[in-house]
């Protein structure tokens, strides 16, 4: 099956059938056009791989229940919402680290009152700003930017456990200046 020359109707109806061929054909046929549309909007290729990815999952697992009258409307309004609920987990997911963080920092430290966030970002910055420029950099793409510690070690030509080193190095002293800055006010 050539799939330039069906119609996304027919694809749809040997798709219903559980024809692969018609699967393989709406994936060569649409999949750059989707790639290219989720990558504007979320900005990072393996990222816009994987919405894809669910999507043409999502279209198979589903395909003997689906509904699609119109294949390409409702391949970019599914990989729309896909995109969005993507949004939604990152955004969910940085307020968790952030907590995260807070977590690590205060653990061992007794506080007696309630800091302002502000604050508290100002004093983290303060610690970090007195640490080697490559230690205070693993610690922000770790513990604020959600980067595994494989990823940065990668990036970095580092191993995986000098990123764990520089990690724990910088725990120590956020938490040390922590201390001092809570002891001051």
């Amino acid at each position: 099956m050539h799939g330039s020359e069906v119609t996304d109707e027919t694809l749809l109806n040997n798709l219903r059938e559980d024809d692969p061929g018609a699967f393989e054909a709406i994936y060569r046929r649409y999949w750059r056009q989707l790639f290219v549309f989720v990558y504007q909007q979320i900005g990072s290729k393996e990222e816009s791989k994987e919405v894809l990815q669910d999507l043409m999952l999502s279209l198979w697992q589903n395909r003997a229940e689906s509904r699609i009258h119109n294949l390409r409307s409702f391949l970019f309004i599914a990989a729309r919402n896909l995109v969005n609920m993507h949004f939604r987990r990152e955004i969910n997911l940085r307020k968790y680290r952030e907590y995260q963080l807070m977590q690590e920092v205060f653990e061992n430290i007794e506080i007696d009152y309630v800091i302002n966030e502000k604050d508290l970002r100002k004093a983290i910055d303060g610690a970090l700003e007195k640490l080697p420029e490559k230690t205070a950099s693993i610690f922000r793409m770790n513990k604020l930017d959600d980067v595994s510690v494989n990823k940065i070690a990668t990036h970095m030509g580092l191993s995986d456990k000098a990123v764990e080193y520089h990690l724990t190095k910088s725990m120590k002293a956020v938490r040390k200046h922590l201390q001092r800055f809570l002891s001051d006010n």
